[in-house]
């Protein structure tokens, strides 16, 4: 008698799928990838933003920026339609769930992509610590939650690491999506980069140090982080994201 496997919900629907309680991370990255918009066929080789050709130049300024911290971002998909929507009923709407699926996927592409899982460390983008009596972080950074939730999944043995945090941020700083301008994108990075403290400098000393965020708009912020980490002795940093947001 042969065993026919139930076919995945499709992504944005997670909730219905027979793999939701202990989905395989392949599994659930290869039914994600049937959904999501890929940043390919080409793209910009430092933050991801899609081009029309292989020639093509990025219109990103910090691409070009010899000052430029980070060595590159890789998003997973676009920030488009159901990976939208999902990452917003994170961020928004409580869905606490959606951090158990996209460390899913984010394992699952860690499984195609050497450069990034071949880090010495995978972290969070920092945020202000737990408050005392905090258990968990997912109702509190998003970033950290899905960290987290990959490291109970893992089953490789990737380098993560979300508690004790390595960096933090110090204070509440402006928020990047509220910026109109290259002047005000340096800006608030120069805040956050202010607000940034790294606790745990032996742990990044000649590191591959990778940051994962949820989205990846302009890079400023992750900028600001990777000086932070330089700073203390990391080797190098990259970015790796679930969605990259597209270039207006």
């Amino acid at each position: 008698m042969t065993y026919q496997l139930p076919t995945p919900a499709g992504f944005g629907n997670c909730g219905t799928c027979a793999y939701f309680a202990s989905g395989p991370p392949l599994v659930c990255q290869q039914c994600a990838a049937a959904t999501l918009e890929p940043a390919a066929p080409f793209y910009c080789t430092a933050c991801g933003q899609r081009i029309a050709t292989a020639q093509d130049r990025c219109s990103n300024r910090l691409c070009g920026d010899p000052g430029r911290q980070f060595e590159f971002n890789h998003a997973i998909a676009m920030k488009t339609g159901a990976l939208d929507r999902a990452i917003k009923d994170h961020k928004y709407n409580q869905r606490w769930g959606w951090g158990i699926i996209f460390a899913r996927v984010l394992l699952g592409h860690l499984a195609r992509d050497p450069a990034v899982a071949e880090a010495d460390l995978i972290i969070p983008m920092p945020t202000l610590p737990l408050p005392p009596g905090a258990t968990t972080r997912k109702e509190i950074d998003h970033a950290g939650w899905v960290i987290e939730s990959a490291a109970a999944q893992d089953t490789v043995g990737y380098a993560f690491r979300a508690d004790p945090p390595v960096i933090v941020k110090t204070q509440a700083t402006p928020r990047m999506a509220s910026t109109n301008d290259y002047g005000e994108r340096l800006s608030v990075s120069s805040s956050i980069y202010d607000a940034l403290q790294v606790l745990d400098p032996a742990a990044v000393v000649g590191a591959t140090v990778v940051v994962f965020d949820d989205v990846f708009t302009t890079g400023n912020t992750l900028n600001a982080v990777a000086r932070r980490l330089r700073e203390a002795g990391a080797r190098t940093v990259r970015g790796v994201t679930l969605a990259r947001q597209p270039w207006g």
